[in-house]
């Protein structure tokens, strides 16, 4: 069956939810009740003073706060633009890093994205590739030698009838590259439960937290992302099977 990743957060506020988790303790909490619950992928912004940062000692106390309270679940970390307040700034930052995550998640369509591509194969470091129009596939399958997670499918529409052409587009300009990596589709917003339906149908893996949505399927307010998670769960087994 296909996997799911949790992303927990993204760019909400607690002001969309106020239970979006951005300290370390809420993050460790959170990821180790997943993580009981099946969830072994983490998707995360790193948060300080309730602000999207990459600064290295929030970064890090993240990332030890999680694995202390969940040693084995894999941390995938986002380097977005407008996170670091220039693409240069974001490139110094993570230069700082002293401690790094599992993964590290770059979008390929980024200014200044390179810069990022560069410091993670300088270090060795493993990638999952944000893909959210075909461009950015034509740009991945040109890079040089990287140790890749998972390709990520991104459709930017939350109109979920053109998110589906768009995740068609990025399938089709993909084709059979790199089959060994896995794919991972999903949608934000109003397409965030229609494309992890359509993942599920066609095989490919999805994610599901307040990073993509802030509602259960028939519209209902989650508690938490445990909810969000275990309700994407359900959906998948029917989708797939």
């Amino acid at each position: 069956m296909p996997s799911l990743q949790v992303c927990l957060n993204g760019a909400r506020s607690r002001a969309e939810h106020p239970n979006v988790p951005h300290t370390p303790a809420e993050l460790a909490r959170d990821v180790e009740a997943l993580f009981a619950a099946g969830a072994r992928a983490f998707h995360l912004h790193v948060y300080r003073e309730g602000r999207q940062t990459l600064e290295p000692g929030a970064v890090a106390d993240a990332l030890r706060a999680i694995r202390a309270a969940c040693p084995d679940a894999e941390l995938a970390v986002s380097t977005a633009e407008g996170i670091a307040p220039t693409p240069a700034e974001r490139a110094h930052l993570i230069s700082g890093w002293t401690v790094w995550p599992d993964v590290l998640c770059v979008n390929l369509s980024e200014e200044g994205i390179d810069d990022v591509l560069a410091l993670a194969g300088g270090r060795g470091a493993v990638l999952e590739a944000g893909l959210a129009v075909p461009a950015d596939v034509q740009k991945f399958r040109a890079l040089g030698p990287l140790h890749w997670r998972r390709v990520l499918l991104e459709p930017l529409s939350p109109e979920p009838a053109a998110a589906e052409q768009e995740l068609r587009a990025l399938l089709d300009a993909l084709g059979d590259f790199r089959p060994d990596l896995p794919r991972l589709a999903h949608g934000m917003d109003g397409a965030a439960w229609p494309l992890l339906r359509r993942a599920a149908r066609l095989g490919l893996n999805s994610r599901i937290g307040f990073e993509d949505v802030l509602t259960l399927p028939e519209g209902e307010r989650p508690a938490g992302t445990l909810d969000l998670y275990r309700a994407g769960l359900r959906l998948t087994e029917v989708e797939h099977d």
